[in-house]
C-alpha cells in the first residue's frame, strides 16, 4: 500500500513538471535578467616557457587556477524560442603558476608567478525548447567571447627568484557554446542552471634576468552558473 502511494506521488510530480504551467515562460519581446554565482574552471594547456636568453625550456608549462564571482546575464527574446544573451560578471581573479623551472633554476617544482583579473563578456544566440507556456525551458546557445585581462600582478617569489617585472596577458576572442535550463516559478520569477565552454587563448609575458619570458596558454574554461531570474 505504501509503495503504491509512493509511485502515485512520484507520477504526480512528473506530470506536474512536464505539463505546461498556467503562467507564460518566455515569449517574444520579453527581457530576462539572471543573477547568481558563476564559477570559472580553466581546462588549460600551455606551450613550454621560453626566454630570450635560453629559448624554449623543455618540461616547463604554465597553469591557471579556478575562481567564483557574481554572474549576470541579460536575454532578449527575439521570438518565443530564440533569445539573444549577453553574459557578464564581476572581475574574475586567477593565480598563475609556472611548473618545471626547478630543472633550470634553484626554485621549487612549481612557483607562483602572480595573478591576473579578467572580464569575459559573451554574446550568444540561443534556442529555447518547448513553448512559451512550458514550465521548464531547456536551451542551447552559441556565440562569441571577448576576454580582457587587467590588473596583472607578479608575486614576490617571482620577483625574487626570477627578477620578474612587467607581467602582461594578451586579450582573447573566441567561440563560446552553452547549455542551460530555466524553471519557471511564475510570470516574473525563474530559477536557472547553465554551463558555458569558452575558447580563451592568451600569451603571457614578463621581463626577467633571462630576458623576456613568454608562454602561450589555452585557458579554454568551463563556466558554471546557478542563478535566479526576473522576466519583464
Amino acid at each position: 500500500m505504501e509503495k503504491n502511494r509512493l509511485v502515485k506521488a512520484i507520477s504526480a510530480a512528473i506530470v506536474a513538471i512536464t505539463l505546461p504551467c498556467a503562467s507564460n515562460a518566455h515569449e517574444q519581446g520579453d527581457w530576462v535578467v539572471r543573477v547568481g554565482l558563476a564559477a570559472v574552471t580553466p581546462d588549460e594547456s600551455s606551450s613550454t616557457i621560453s626566454t630570450t636568453a635560453t629559448g624554449p625550456l623543455p618540461g616547463t608549462e604554465a597553469s591557471v587556477d579556478n575562481d567564483t564571482q557574481l554572474g549576470l546575464n541579460i536575454v532578449y527574446m527575439w521570438s518565443d524560442n530564440i533569445g539573444i544573451e549577453l553574459l557578464a560578471a564581476s572581475p574574475f581573479e586567477h593565480d598563475i603558476q609556472a611548473k618545471g623551472l626547478d630543472q633550470y633554476l634553484a626554485v621549487g617544482s612549481s612557483i607562483d608567478l602572480g595573478s591576473t583579473k579578467h572580464l569575459p563578456p559573451t554574446l550568444s544566440a540561443q534556442y529555447y525548447f518547448g513553448n512559451k507556456n512550458s514550465q521548464i525551458r531547456p536551451y542551447v546557445g552559441i556565440g562569441i567571447n571577448y576576454t580582457t585581462f587587467f590588473g596583472e600582478d607578479l608575486s614576490s617569489d617571482a620577483e625574487a627568484a626570477l627578477a620578474a617585472d612587467n607581467l602582461k596577458l594578451d586579450d582573447s576572442v573566441g567561440l563560446a557554446t552553452q547549455a542551460g535550463v530555466d524553471w519557471i516559478l511564475d510570470d516574473q520569477w525563474l530559477l536557472n542552471a547553465s554551463v558555458w565552454h569558452m575558447d580563451i587563448d592568451t600569451e603571457a609575458s614578463f621581463d626577467s634576468a633571462l630576458g623576456e619570458v613568454n608562454v602561450d596558454v589555452d585557458i579554454d574554461p568551463w563556466a558554471y552558473m546557478i542563478s535566479i531570474g526576473y522576466t519583464f
